[in-house]
């Protein structure tokens, strides 16, 4: 590509140097860089892409592009000055790969809690119909039926544009993303072009990098303020933070939820073992709703799907749910495992106070009264101690018994974090503690009876445990089966 397209729209201060040179390939990690490369030097939390200017140059660089100006320049380097690199770096992704939102459909999902569960939704509702989707988010990327694998919730951009243009090529058309907060504060999803935007939720998480509540909130918020009139924002109305969601968004807004406000409203919810089943409304219809789904949560996630898919293929509700048997959770959320003794484990993904208090809820409103409900989960190393006693609080509410265990403590020591987590207790009797994950299972398996539920809460479909620096192979699926067999 010439450098002179690959900077269309570039919002620059000063070039200096040749722009209608050959360049072969985009980076921001400078040991990627090759001959005839753009690197792009990035301000990171951890690190400072411009340290590393003049070792991308000797690797092969020929434009450098930056928001500091170097001391040295190369004669045979042009240098493009920006104001942003990290919004630069999303631009010139996008020019790159010949801008590949612009050909697809996009859904972005945000929220604190829900993201994952309503991608894959949307995709199911999606296949059911005839159309092949492509799923981007916690889990991994799933273009059609081939998985591969994700770091992040919402990848950088350069991988982020790569990936849509090989969706694009694949001839898939519609794509379900979560986008993280992290995402939006750092310019990864900029020049996306989203044709729905949906928020879930927002409860207490990531202060650890956002600080405050208030700039993770606004975080979420620049999902609907990029939008276009021609876009759809649908929002869940019962939560507080769709206000400010939606308050400078140009795009279609559209309520869902039980709230009077919505313009789908949800109604005569009811749950058993089987699933749940209730109504959704607007102006002119009543649908009646029968879902394999349980949990009150799961009503507002699917409920949200159907209305996103609805608008995205301009068809009506009452076109999806004659029969909703296939619509099953996503992986480590919510998921359901029959025990030989007769109780259920159910796996979730929750890992903030909200979270765990919704699935723990759930699970009581399934139990049989003379039944037990049994929680495990933990609280990550290394990060937000403020939610810890939160997440005790959150389990004691509904919970016959408690383990506290390990959930990723990274190298902080495990006693801490079990010394917070306690503050959140009142009933010294209803908890206890066993260090081990695999142990912690094992122990609510043996005190489990037919029609117990034991809600293993924290990790969902995670295959690690992150202990000091090292990443151990671990997944609550497989330690549950292992131990039941």
């Amino acid at each position: 590509m010439i450098l002179k397209k690959l900077i269309e729209n570039l919002n620059y201060i000063e070039i200096i140097g040749k722009t209608n040179v050959n360049i072969n390939n985009i980076h921001f990690d400078s040991r990627n860089i090759e001959d005839g490369d753009v690197f792009i030097a990035v301000k990171g939390i951890e690190s400072d892409g411009h340290n590393y200017i003049e070792s991308a140059v000797s690797f092969g660089a020929i434009v450098i592009i930056c928001q500091e100006k170097p001391a040295v320049v190369y004669d045979n380097v042009t240098f493009i000055i920006v104001e942003n690199s990290r919004e630069a770096l999303a631009r010139v992704s996008a020019n790159f790969y010949d801008n590949p939102s612009n050909e697809i459909n996009i859904v972005g999902v945000t929220g604190t809690n829900g993201k994952t569960t309503i991608t894959f939704l949307i995709s199911k509702l999606l296949r059911n119909l005839g159309y092949k989707t492509a799923i981007i988010g916690t889990t991994g990327i799933y273009i059609d039926d081939e998985k591969l694998d994700a770091t992040h919730t919402t990848p950088d951009p350069i991988s982020l544009n790569k990936v849509l243009r090989d969706i694009v090529n694949r001839g898939i058309k519609y794509v379900v993303m979560e986008v993280s907060s992290h995402a939006l504060d750092q310019n990864r999803v900029d020049f996306i072009d989203f044709d729905i935007a949906i928020f879930t939720n927002i409860t207490h998480d990531h202060l650890d990098y956002h600080k405050t509540f208030e700039a993770y909130s606004e975080a979420k918020k620049i999902l609907f303020d990029n939008l276009k009139k021609s876009n759809h924002a649908i929002v869940n109305v019962d939560d507080a933070g769709h206000k400010l969601m939606i308050s400078d968004t140009m795009a279609k807004v559209t309520k869902v939820g039980w709230d009077v406000e919505a313009d789908y409203k949800l109604d005569k919810e009811m749950f058993d073992h089987s699933g749940s089943k209730f109504t959704l409304e607007n102006d002119k219809d009543i649908y009646d709703i029968n879902s394999p789904l349980v949990a009150h949560f799961n009503i507002m996630n699917l409920s949200l799907s159907l209305v996103a898919v609805s608008k995205l293929c301009e068809i009506s509700i009452s076109q999806m749910i004659d029969d909703l048997s296939y619509i099953s959770s996503a992986p480590g959320r919510m998921e359901r495992v029959e025990l030989k003794n007769g109780a259920i484990v159910i796996i979730d993904y929750a890992h903030t106070p909200d979270a765990l208090e919704k699935a723990a809820k759930a699970c009581k409103e399934m139990i049989l009264e003379s039944s037990k409900l049994i929680i495990i989960f933990g609280c990550g190393g290394d990060r937000d101690r403020m939610k810890r006693p939160q997440m005790a609080s959150a389990a004691e509410k509904y919970a016959d018994r408690i383990i506290v265990t390990d959930d990723n403590p990274r190298t902080e020591d495990r006693n801490r974090i079990f010394a917070d987590i306690e503050k959140g207790f009142t009933k010294q009797s209803k908890y206890l503690i066993i260090k081990d994950r695999a142990d912690a299972i094992t122990e609510a398996v043996k005190m489990s009876d037919t029609n117990d539920i034991i809600l293993i809460a924290g990790k969902g479909h995670e295959e690690y445990q992150i202990i000091g620096t090292q990443k151990i192979h671990f997944n609550d699926k497989e330690t549950v089966l292992s131990v039941s067999s």
